[in-house]
């Protein structure tokens, strides 16, 4: 597999594209949602519903958790994209051996408080509308061998309202798993989202 680095450069770069591309293409950021997190670990388990979604990540693991950021990507699309790599992504590939090696990876990360593991457990880009999340297995694993580590359910909405440019929403809950099933877990996500919905639909402006 491939381990996650953080070339200096690469990463400041990342860090300060980051703040451009959401300074000049939202009208706003809101954060909806308090989390404590300075003293362990992240897991940050979000929606996948766009090619912004790892820049959000790392827009939250500055700004809201001041973490270092990871993420982890397909093999063959990490290899294609290899500068991701100096920035915290490390790769995930078909074959049950890979995949537990991936998984004890990311679990090992979130031994250091200091740092934040992004996942997608979908696995697959879905419509900001989607709201039946299937969770792939792997999210359980590592979530049984990092107790230490906070899990966030992130969900991200996005409204445009008045203005040209979008308003995004980012809704942040702190997710206890101690001993819940894998089945508890998708439904408590999927619980998350839909209140994150009727939230965001009951905004007037």
């Amino acid at each position: 597999m491939i381990q996650a680095k953080h070339h200096p450069m690469v990463y400041l770069f990342f860090k300060l594209y980051t703040r451009f591309k959401m300074k000049h293409n939202f009208n706003s950021v809101k954060i909806v949602g308090n989390v404590e997190t300075e003293n362990n670990a992240v897991l940050l388990i979000a929606n996948h519903i766009s090619w912004w979604d790892g820049f959000w990540a790392l827009y939250l693991s500055q700004h809201v958790f001041k973490k270092k950021y990871h993420f982890m990507m397909l093999e063959p699309e990490l290899r294609k994209r290899w500068i991701f790599s100096y920035s915290g992504g490390f790769s995930i590939a078909h074959g049950a051996k890979s995949i537990i090696e991936s998984l004890n990876y990311a679990s090992s990360l979130l031994t250091d408080k200091n740092n934040l593991v992004l996942m997608f457990p979908q696995g697959k880009l879905h419509s900001m509308y989607h709201d039946e999340f299937k969770f792939q297995q792997g999210v359980e694993r590592i979530i049984s061998k990092s107790p230490k580590a906070k899990i966030v359910f992130l969900g991200t909405l996005v409204d445009y309202f008045e203005h040209p440019k979008p308003d995004l929403y980012f809704y942040l809950k702190e997710y206890d798993a101690v001993g819940d099933s894998f089945q508890k877990i998708e439904k408590s996500y999927r619980e998350f989202f839909k209140q994150c919905v009727d939230t965001q639909k009951n905004i007037q402006v």
